[in-house]
């Protein structure tokens, strides 16, 4: 199966992977930030924790 980038373009599906985690990565600091500014602590650390394990996986991507 082919992945293609937003411009059309084939892929590796390691790049594909890449690419996704970087997203998640933004995104679970968002929404880590926005539950910490409500004072929600618990969803905070939760999302800390997706956010954490999205990291180790991007650096064993990288690797």
């Amino acid at each position: 199966m082919a992945i293609r980038n937003d411009k059309g373009q084939f892929v590796s599906t390691k790049a594909a992977l890449i690419a996704d985690l970087e997203g998640f990565i933004a995104d679970w600091k968002h929404w880590a930030l926005e539950a910490l500014r409500r004072g929600d602590r618990a969803d905070g650390l939760r999302c800390m924790a997706e956010l954490r394990d999205c990291r180790q996986k991007l650096k064993a991507l990288a690797a």
